[in-house]
């Protein structure tokens, strides 16, 4: 049994270097503590089990959990726990109703019509001028 205790340190210093590096990895840069998130990983992939437990010690974000890139040991919040999202005026349905375009009126929709013919003869007389210009050039 003796044996195989180099082994399974050896083993362990292994799970902990590769769980060391994936946290490393996974974490948010302005979460890291001391160092930049590239030096930490440089340290850590360097020196790799006192780079490990620097990174846990000095480097990791307070309160983090265990699993790589946590950031809280808060339990996750269920549906039911939630706040409502927050809505503003423009959600509700009393102020949807007063913005909803209203139906024009018999008056709007004729003077309507009548910009879009005077429109319209004015767009003929500027093609019939723009005509009349080319025919002249040639």
């Amino acid at each position: 049994m003796v044996r195989f205790a180099p082994g399974l340190f050896g083993l362990a210093a292994l799970a902990f270097w590769v769980w060391a590096v994936l946290d490393v990895i996974a974490t948010d840069r302005i979460l890291i503590r001391n160092l930049d998130k590239m030096a930490w990983l440089f340290l850590v992939l360097i020196f790799p089990t006192v780079g490990g437990v620097a990174w846990v010690a000095l480097g990791r974000p307070a309160n983090a959990g265990f699993s790589p890139g946590s950031t809280s040991t808060r339990p996750t919040l269920t549906y039911q726990d939630r706040k409502p999202a927050p809505r503003g005026i423009e959600d509700s349905d009393a102020w949807r109703a007063t913005t909803q375009p209203s139906e024009p009126s018999s008056e709007s929709q004729a003077a309507r019509e009548r910009r879009l013919q005077e429109w319209e003869a004015e767009l003929d007389k500027r093609a019939a001028e723009l005509d009349d210009r080319t025919d002249e050039s040639e």
